[in-house]
């Protein structure tokens, strides 16, 4: 049925007045939403016009809702901005973790800190990514270094749970990993990449692929967001002259991030 025009333009007002209202500080980051009645009063509007502009303002990622509960606006409201020129820059011993230093950085910039809750695994690959590792067979065993990472306020209290900025799986040949200190859930500040140039596998060459889709139920549970969501996914692969060694799905919240990317040409 098609919707009345007079409708329309009083729902896009009101999602208009909502979006406001949260950017603009009427309704704090965490605090949850008046009912929808009341916000129906408040905006001199219906009470459908409320509750479309609400999903409108949840597939946004500006607020979250939560059944029998209600709505509350997102903790986070601002974008991290993900800088890929720093991405493959080499510390002082020419391995440290650029991909991580990126990341620590983006959120320095903001006030915040990362807290990383990093789980390690061994499983079975799955078929794309087994061909991506250059794998004879996708039922091949595979290290997998999975990290969740959340953003704090810089000087937050311990308790405070933050907000879940990125899902990070890693996928490592078990012919390389296997009985070595990539098995270890903290691999330190030379990171995933150094440890790798250690065991005589430092990655020269490096690809990125994005994709911009809906969350998965798990995801969208683990980024705290709305089904209605957009997650940005990134797999890199990083090789050597002879193989691919690993490979990095990382799930972002796309009303989260921005990305960023930067070349020149040669003259």
């Amino acid at each position: 049925m098609t919707k009345h025009p007079s409708a329309t333009v009083e729902f896009r007002r009101v999602a208009q007045r909502l979006r406001d209202a949260v950017t603009g500080g009427t309704y704090e980051p965490g605090s949850r939403l008046p009912a929808a009645a009341d916000l129906a009063e408040h905006l001199g509007c219906t009470r459908s016009a409320v509750e479309r502009a609400v999903r409108v303002a949840a597939a946004e990622g500006l607020v979250t809702t939560r059944k029998g509960s209600g709505a509350y606006v997102s903790r986070l409201l601002k974008r991290i901005t993900r800088q890929t020129t720093g991405l493959l820059r080499a510390g002082g011993d020419g391995e440290a973790d650029g991909f991580g230093e990126a990341l620590e950085a983006e959120l320095r910039a903001l006030g915040l800190v990362a807290r990383h809750f990093p789980d390690v695994r061994t499983e079975r690959a799955p078929q794309d990514l087994a061909a991506l590792l250059g794998l004879k067979r996708s039922g091949q065993n595979v290290l997998v270094r999975d990290t969740r990472t959340f953003a704090v306020a810089a000087g937050a209290a311990p308790t405070d749970p933050g907000t879940p900025v990125q899902l990070a799986v890693t996928y490592l040949p078990l012919d390389i990993a296997r009985h070595t200190a990539l098995e270890d859930p903290d691999p330190g500040p030379r990171g995933v990449r150094g440890l790798l140039a250690d065991l005589g596998h430092r990655p020269t060459d490096f690809s990125e692929t994005i994709d911009v889709r809906p969350p998965r139920e798990d995801e969208a549970a683990a980024l705290e967001i709305d089904p209605d969501n957009r997650v940005i996914q990134l797999t890199r692969t990083a090789a050597t002259a002879d193989r691919a060694v690993e490979v990095t799905v990382s799930v972002l919240p796309a009303h989260l991030w921005s990305l960023s990317y930067r070349w020149t040409t040669a003259s």
